[in-house]
């Protein structure tokens, strides 16, 4: 048994260094519109179920137990070119050169779809704040669905993805950065109701959850269809390009936030730099007033929610981030704010106005197809030309080569932060204990259809994995809070086993288990 340890341990040291986390060096695979979910969309007028997809690219590593990436898109909660941009889906260049990036140094990415609709042109503005508002809500359900899904299919389906579901990241791009951080924050119904989100006129809430469902997607309502109950929705890292926070106050340090880190373009104009005004991008209309990625990351350091990023063993950005913090500014756009440039676990962009976008890029020719179809096809009368300089006006010297640097200073960012907040080996390492440690007891072992996993009073169990003898995680459950869990056998073919047992982050101990027929 001794000598069954040190080769397990020592295969766990080799699977999670750090340059495996870092450095491209795996092909990828790509699955294509897998279905994720269903939910009721209000897109189309009456209310309908929609499908929710999502593509998986997976590093071809014959590992099992990867971190998991989750990436939104931006589009303004509107589809692509109905949005008045070129962007807003999941074949973004942004979204496949960051899922590409992320597959080939061992991550499992699934960008992902989510639910849209709101009315950006209407002369109210409490129709512009309520429908945008309730947009974000179904977007943040459904991200929280997504999560669920693949937590789900550890749980039950022998991990058809090879993933690790206590190691989840959440990336937004634009739009999509509403939901990264809205899913990692938004935790107490309360936080939607404040004098913000009231109807002036009414005097309503414009977040109805005998409407919209509760937070988490999980009521039964006109506008909500649960989706994958009883699993959580808690990830461990949430990262923006750009996008912004409903409110400051939802940013708590409560125990299941995660760390937060991401960048931001000072002069933005759709979304604010430190905080401000949600504009429309067609009209430039004033929606609501919200935080944006640099004051979201300085609070997040500030209430705990990022000591884990605090371990960091290397850091490309390290100096440009304390230059940063030293480089006081003043916002063009919003004058009045004086405040220095940066902030721990955060990079700011300081380009000329108004670009809000410089990891984005696209091509004409390939933008005149798409259009010509869309029209064809739908019996619109989009204009690529008017799209491409609608683009141009936020990002004008736009480029391949442009967009593939900054998502390159993104991936700078992104990938020793995500090493901290997922514990891949690139921060503080987890410590190995014996199962007389912690009183850890598996019975009955063998088990038929069920075996009950304990510990110590003083030694609660918080995640559960279990790997085959080649090394592959099978089955898994997180965000548990108890020294007595039950392990079913489900889909688990006979045989030999290991528990892999964690009491909270840096601790854990493993254990032989055999189920039998």
């Amino acid at each position: 048994m001794k000598n069954f340890y040190i080769f397990f341990f020592m295969f766990f040291a080799f699977v999670l260094n750090a340059q495996r986390y870092v450095t491209p060096q795996y092909p990828v695979k790509v699955t294509q519109g897998i279905t994720y979910g269903t939910n009721i969309s209000i897109l189309t007028g009456a209310p309908a179920p929609l499908e929710l997809k999502m593509n998986v690219i997976e590093p071809i590593d014959n590992q099992a137990d990867r971190p998991l990436v989750l990436i939104a898109h931006t589009g303004s909660f509107l589809p692509p070119l109905y949005n008045g941009q070129v962007t807003g889906g999941l074949t973004d260049s942004t979204v496949v050169a960051l899922a590409g990036a992320l597959a080939s140094r061992g991550y499992v990415v699934a960008p992902y779809t989510y639910r849209m609709g709101w009315l950006p042109t209407s002369p109210d503005v409490n129709v512009r704040t309520g429908t945008l508002l309730q947009a974000a809500y179904r977007g943040i359900q459904d991200t929280r669905a997504c999560i669920r899904y693949f937590k789900k299919s550890v749980a039950e389906s022998g991990n058809p993805y090879g993933i690790d579901p206590s190691r989840i990241a959440v990336l937004g791009v634009g739009t999509g950065g509403y939901l990264s951080f809205g899913a990692g924050s938004l935790n107490d119904f309360g936080e939607v109701l404040l004098d913000k989100f009231i109807n002036s006129q009414t005097l309503t809430p414009f977040i109805d959850s005998n409407l919209l469902g509760d937070i988490w997607g999980l009521k039964q309502t006109p506008l909500c269809m649960p989706n994958h109950p009883g699993y959580s929705s808690n990830f461990q890292f949430a990262f923006n390009l750009g996008g912004a926070l409903g409110d400051s106050s939802w940013l708590d340090g409560e125990a299941i936030e995660p760390a937060y880190s991401g960048v931001h373009c000072v002069n933005d104009f759709f979304a604010p730099y430190y905080e401000g005004a949600v504009i429309v991008p067609t009209t430039r209309e004033f929606v609501v007033n919200v935080v944006g990625t640099r004051k979201a990351v300085e609070i997040a350091n500030g209430n705990g929610s990022n000591n884990k990023l605090n371990t960091l063993q290397f850091d490309p950005l390290a100096s440009l981030i304390n230059a940063q913090k030293s480089t006081p500014i003043t916002l063009p756009l919003n004058p009045s704010q004086r405040i220095q440039l940066g902030t721990d676990n955060f990079y700011g962009f300081n380009l000329p106005p108004v670009q809000g976008s410089p990891w984005d890029w696209w091509d004409l020719n390939t933008l005149k197809f798409v259009v010509s179809a869309v029209n064809q096809q739908r019996g619109t009368n989009f204009n690529a030309d008017t799209l491409h300089r609608n683009g141009l006006a936020s990002n004008p010297d736009m480029s391949a080569e442009k967009g593939r640097r900054y998502v390159d200073s993104c991936l700078a960012l992104f990938l020793p932060r995500a090493c901290a907040a997922l514990n891949l080996g690139c921060g503080t390492n987890v410590k190995n204990l014996k199962p007389e440690e912690v009183g850890l007891d598996v019975s009955p072992n063998p088990a038929q259809s069920e075996m009950i996993i304990k510990s110590n009073p003083d030694k609660l169990i918080s995640t559960v994995l279990i790997y085959d003898l080649q090394g592959r995680l099978v089955k898994g459950l997180t965000d548990l809070k108890s020294n007595t869990v039950t392990i079913q056998k489900g889909s688990l073919q006979a045989g030999v086993y290991i528990a892999q047992v964690y009491f909270g982050k840096l601790e854990r101990s493993s254990q032989q288990i055999m189920f039998r027929d």
